[in-house]
């Protein structure tokens, strides 16, 4: 009976390794096509109101995969990621927005897994109480007058990190590993199934 009920709990856990990353798909999708929706409908819906009501859903649908595809275009030109980044610099004149924009822009860029610059390091920390460790990223290095460093570390949570908390510490008081992004976001959004079999402390920055 114990092996029984220990294989039902592993094939449990399967199916929840299974539908989370399913169900985190549909949020995103969901809020994309709320927000295409809301612009799309509004316009054509007086084109369409005598139409089944699914005939608009299909064109919101339609529509924002046809935006997805047309901004991936765009950002593939040089002309294209000029004037993105023109809207960009935009943005990032604006106080509250730009915080926001820079913050979501980095978060996306880790998981994107081509630019490495949004997160410089995987650490361990004392959080979210003594004797306790986090797995956290180092986003920045603040240099003190006093000539000591601090670390600003993004503690994501499980199975979602693009949520979290934000961390400024010593960085004597945290622990470089050797993680790569990729092994770290694994860890925890597998909730530590998927960790490596071997933590190698590193000196911070290296």
């Amino acid at each position: 009976m114990k092996g029984f009920y220990a294989r039902v709990r592993n094939r449990i856990l399967s199916g929840v390794f299974v539908v989370i990353p399913a169900m985190i798909t549909v949020y995103v999708l969901r809020v994309l096509y709320g927000f295409t929706a809301g612009l799309v409908l509004p316009v054509i819906y007086p084109a369409v109101d005598h139409w089944p009501a699914w005939v608009g859903i299909a064109l919101s649908f339609v529509i924002l995969v046809g935006s997805l595809w047309i901004l991936g275009e765009i950002t593939a030109h040089v002309v294209g990621r000029r004037f993105l980044g023109l809207g960009e610099k935009i943005l990032l004149k604006v106080p509250v927005v730009r915080v926001i924009y820079r913050t979501s822009k980095q978060v996306v860029t880790a998981f994107e897994g081509q630019d490495r610059a949004a997160f410089k390091s995987v650490v361990f920390l004392e959080f979210p109480r003594q004797g306790m460790r986090a797995l956290g990223f180092v986003t920045s290095t603040i240099e003190q007058p006093d000539g000591s460093t601090w670390n600003t570390v993004f503690v994501p949570t499980t199975p979602n990190p693009t949520t979290g908390f934000l961390q400024v510490v010593r960085t004597a008081e945290v622990t470089a590993t050797d993680f790569s992004v990729e092994e770290a976001f694994k860890m925890i959004m597998s909730l530590g199934v998927l960790s490596p079999e071997r933590v190698e402390a590193l000196p911070l920055g290296s």
